[in-house]
C-alpha cells in the first residue's frame, strides 16, 4: 500500500511545483500568450493506474526508444485525457485507489462510474482535490546545487526516510504547506453536496443530481 500512497502523493507535489514554478509562470505571461488567452497559467492533468507492464526497447538500428507495453499504460493514458474534462488535476483508477492506504484513500473522491476503453466492466475513477491557483510563484528561480554527490546522497536519504515504517504518507496531506493550499478550498459542505448529487447520479435520478453538481 505505502508504494501506491507514494506515487499518488509524488504528483500531487508535482502539481504543486508546477503551480509556484517561477520559470513556468514568467512563460505563461508572455504578452502573445496573454492576448490569445488571457489569465493563462500552465496546468497538467496526469492519470494514474495500477497494473502490469512490459518495459523494453523498441526502434531499430537507427533509432531506440524505451517504451511500457500493457493495456494497463493505455488505461492510464486515458484517464490522464480526461483530467480536462472532469475539471481535475489527477484521476485515478478503482485498483491504484483499493491499494492504497484507508488513511489515505478516505481523502480521495469519486468522480464518476465508467466502462473505459478496453475494459469489461464498469469501473470507479477517483481524483484528489487540488487547486494549484491558491499557490504564490516563486519570487526567484530556484539555485541548482552544483554539487551533485550532495544532491544524490540527499535524494538516498529522502529515500529512505519515506520508506521508513514511521513514515506516513496520508499525513503529509496536513504537514506539507503548499498542499495544504491547494486543498483549503474544499470545505466539508462542498464533499457532502457532492456526495449528494453523486449518489443519486449513480441511482439513476437525474433530476436530483444535476442542479446539485451545478
Amino acid at each position: 500500500p505505502k508504494v501506491a500512497d507514494l506515487s499518488v502523493m509524488a504528483f500531487v507535489k508535482v502539481v504543486a511545483e508546477v503551480g509556484k514554478d517561477h520559470q513556468l509562470a514568467n512563460f505563461a505571461q508572455h504578452p502573445l500568450l496573454q492576448s490569445r488567452m488571457p489569465n493563462f497559467r500552465v496546468s497538467m492533468g496526469f492519470g494514474l493506474h495500477l497494473g502490469w507492464a512490459i518495459a523494453g526497447s523498441i526502434g531499430s538500428e537507427f533509432k531506440i526508444d524505451a517504451s511500457y507495453l500493457s493495456p494497463h499504460v493505455n488505461l492510464a493514458s486515458q484517464l490522464e485525457a480526461v483530467t480536462q474534462e472532469y475539471g481535475v488535476t489527477i484521476l485515478m483508477s478503482e485498483p491504484l485507489v483499493r491499494s492504497c492506504n484507508a488513511a489515505f484513500s478516505r481523502h480521495f473522491r469519486p468522480v464518476d462510474n465508467v466502462q473505459l476503453p478496453g475494459s469489461t466492466k464498469p469501473t470507479q475513477i477517483f481524483t484528489v482535490d487540488l487547486d494549484p491557483s491558491t499557490l504564490g510563484v516563486e519570487r526567484f528561480p530556484r539555485r541548482q546545487n552544483p554539487d551533485r554527490k550532495a544532491v544524490r546522497q540527499e535524494r538516498a536519504r529522502q529515500k529512505l526516510e519515506v520508506l521508513g515504517e514511521g513514515y506516513q504518507v496520508h499525513r503529509q496531506l496536513a504537514l506539507d504547506k503548499h498542499v495544504r493550499l491547494m486543498r483549503r478550498p474544499f470545505l466539508l459542505a462542498f464533499f457532502q453536496e457532492f456526495e449528494r448529487a453523486f449518489l443519486n447520479y449513480l441511482a439513476g435520478e437525474w433530476s436530483v443530481a444535476a442542479p446539485l453538481f451545478d
